[in-house]
């Protein structure tokens, strides 16, 4: 009798005992893995911008890029260089664009800048610039008064005034300048380009180098911390190989000088 008293026993606190593992294990919380999670924000993945390149146009050359003489007054290791394409062309669709060169350091306090007519044998602009604030990338837009015409060619020649008392005593670049004009198809592409750097990558498809520039310098003045645009003006350059000054400073030079 005993005996079977304590098998009993041992039966009630084994079932009791199983009740409180199963009521633990019930007490338990499930846990669930949980992904982080931003309360009211949708993450758009940003597409990248495409590397801008510039389609140089099949423009036959009729001298070297920025072709230039002996260098009388420039310091240091970098030339005067001219901003244009590497067949020494600069297109555009403006009667009066800007154009752009790099002035290093140089003992020379003016420039005269010449755009000249080779098919009328005549000069069309003529001016003498004050330079400050070099070394850097400077600009120079011609006034209203000038009027390219489209589908014809110029030749500028920029010349820093070294010794005033020796004209023959100059660093000087000679280049060419043609006005071109949109197709209807770029114009269209143009028109539906709201962004600027967009605009920039019409005209640099289109072969236009001067408003390419034109765009993307201005985006570089008024954004001058904006990673995509100083990489845009970096690409561009170095697709023309002027790798050599794509990080130099844009300036605010240069004024006429009267």
């Amino acid at each position: 009798m005993a005996c079977q008293k304590n098998l009993l026993y041992l039966v009630v606190v084994g079932v009791a005992l199983s009740l409180e593992l199963v009521s633990v294990s019930l007490a338990v919380p499930q846990l669930r893995s949980q992904s982080p999670e931003v309360s009211g924000v949708t993450l758009v993945s940003k597409k990248p911008r495409r590397r801008l390149r510039f389609k140089i146009p099949g423009i036959r050359a009729s001298m070297g890029r920025g072709m230039h003489g002996r260098q009388w007054c420039i310091k240091g290791n970098k030339p005067l260089t001219a901003l244009i394409p590497n067949n020494n062309v600069a297109t555009t669709v403006s009667a009066n664009p800007t154009l752009f060169w790099y002035v290093p350091q140089t003992e020379a306090k003016s420039a005269e800048f010449v755009i000249f007519d080779p098919d009328r044998d005549r000069e069309v602009y003529k001016t003498t610039l004050a330079l400050e604030e070099i070394p850097g990338v400077v600009k120079l837009s011609l006034p209203k008064a000038v009027s390219l015409e489209t589908g014809k060619e110029y030749v500028w020649q920029l010349a820093l005034i070294c010794n005033p008392e020796k004209p023959e005593e100059q660093d000087y670049l000679r280049g060419m300048i043609e006005r071109t004009q949109l197709s209807s198809d770029q114009k269209t592409k143009l028109a539906d380009a709201i962004e600027p750097l967009k605009q920039a990558e019409v005209y640099a498809g289109a072969g236009i180098w001067l408003e390419t520039l034109i765009v993307l310098s201005q985006l570089r003045h008024e954004r001058p911390n904006d990673s995509n645009v100083n990489d845009a003006w970096k690409e561009l350059l170095e697709s023309v190989e002027l790798e050599a000054i794509a990080t130099e400073p844009l300036i605010e030079c240069c004024r006429v000088a009267h």
